[in-house]
């Protein structure tokens, strides 16, 4: 609220005090840094009263397909038209919205991908290359102004390498400020999900280390050393990692927390629940009761749930939910209550608050309702209360992500994987739940 009152002080200065000669509209555009994960604050300044001008935004995917919003802004008093107050009369999107031209972005032809935006690999194989976006402005109809607008994962001065940890490989990823410097920093391991390996783990390690934490990404299946399947699969390797970073010296080893997305928030959480080291939990979309397990290379859907047990502690399988569709597990009958107690991961014993990101509509991992079930869970049996939250967004499904890109696709997933959601509801997910992780991870982590 702070930096969206103070662009638009910016704005207002740029506008009255004639910094813009009449009729020359000037591009006034606010990056953040080019940090992906805000709202890029766009305005035209120098315009007549109630003047309409006309915004197109353009990106290519990786397939190389041109994906493309617009929005038609009329003027204030003034003669600026701003995403962050003005309102879209025609184009992608309607209404005010600053991350309407993000959102709305659709393919020039055919179904888009669900996430498009092209997060490519640097040349290490660990940092990202900024995500290219063309701006351009046109009045009646003649282009007055364009600019190029860099969407960055990891941010400059970041560091990457990869480590051995229990004698696996695992990415850290460390913050521009401070390293090598004896100041000591929090540190957040992070986990993918069902997909496997390391590679999601690491895209949430490096926006970590963007916003000053260490991040260690860790893969726990699916990559060498680790189990294929998504069976028997032991959690140790998040608490090895916590070993291992308390053994760093740049690592606070008192303020180390723990994040996973979709089935890497179910890890996180059975972690944290096993080991008091571990001060904080963010849970995207994940269950705090795990499900069954998953074979994976399986045709056509690649996953097939089996009646096994998903994760194990020292050996001991952990309980898991079996597979009831018709089953409302935040408000399960008798029978279906013991069920769920039998498969609760012990989560009141987490030495820290827990978040939890929660679509309303998450057809894939119902994390929704399963958030009411933590909650209530947590509320009623920790032994000393903490302060959890729950960030709960209605029409979001499965797929929220802490990078803002087009959501027009995000709930065409196929045939076999349906992840729920509409395009307006994954868009002020994605535009919130980073934010209120990043807020939370400071509140719980950087003090």
């Amino acid at each position: 609220m702070h930096n969206r009152l103070a662009w638009l002080a910016v704005v207002a200065v740029v506008a009255v005090m004639g910094c813009v000669p009449l009729g020359a509209a000037e591009l006034v555009v606010d990056t953040h840094g080019d940090r992906g994960d805000r709202v890029p604050l766009i305005a035209v300044t120098g315009l007549k009263a109630a003047e309409p001008i006309d915004l197109r935004l353009e990106m290519q995917d990786a397939h190389g397909n041109v994906w493309r919003s617009s929005a038609r802004l009329r003027a204030d008093l003034h003669g600026v038209a701003d995403t962050a107050t003005s309102a879209a009369e025609q184009g992608s999107y309607r209404g005010i919205d600053a991350a309407g031209l993000l959102w709305s972005m659709q393919p020039e032809s055919g179904v888009g991908a669900p996430s498009p935006l092209a997060l490519r690999h640097a040349q290490d194989g660990l940092l990202y290359e900024a995500v290219p976006m063309q701006l351009s402005v046109l009045r009646h109809g003649e282009l007055i102004a364009s600019r190029t607008l860099q969407r960055r994962l990891s941010t400059a001065g970041v560091v990457a390498r990869v480590v051995q940890v229990a004698g696996a490989s695992a990415r850290l990823y460390l913050p521009a400020e401070g390293t090598g410097t004896g100041v000591v920093h929090p540190a957040v391991v992070t986990l993918g999900g069902a997909e496997g390996g390391i590679e999601a783990a690491s895209a949430y390690a490096a926006w970590l280390a963007s916003n000053g934490y260490v991040a260690l990404a860790v893969g726990y299946y699916r990559m060498a050393g680790r189990p294929k399947d998504l069976i028997n699969v032991p959690i140790e390797p998040v608490l090895d990692a916590v070993t291992w970073l308390q053994q760093q010296p740049s690592v606070d080893p008192q303020r180390i927390g723990v994040m996973g997305g979709s089935w890497g928030g179910i890890v996180a959480m059975a972690a944290a629940a096993h080991d008091p080291r571990l001060r904080s939990v963010v849970s995207w979309v994940g269950s705090p009761a795990p499900f069954r397990g998953i074979r994976r290379d399986v045709v056509p859907a690649d996953y097939r749930g089996v009646d096994l047990p998903p994760l194990t502690w020292k050996g001991a399988p952990l309980g898991y939910l079996p597979y009831r569709d018709e089953v409302d597990w935040s408000a399960p009958t008798s029978a279906d209550a013991r069920l769920l107690a039998q498969a609760m991961l012990p989560i009141e014993r987490i030495n820290g608050p827990v978040l939890l990101v929660a679509g309303g509509d998450d057809q894939l991992g119902d994390s929704g309702r399963m958030a009411a079930v933590a909650e209530r869970w947590l509320r009623t049996r920790r032994a000393v209360p903490m302060d959890d939250e729950v960030a709960y967004y209605s029409d979001a499904g499965h797929l929220i992500t802490q990078m803002l890109q087009p959501t027009t696709f995000r709930n065409q997933t196929g045939p076999h994987l349906q992840v729920g959601g509409t395009a307006e509801g994954y868009a002020r997910a994605d535009r919130e739940s980073s934010q209120r992780v990043l807020a939370f991870l400071a509140r719980t982590l950087m003090r």
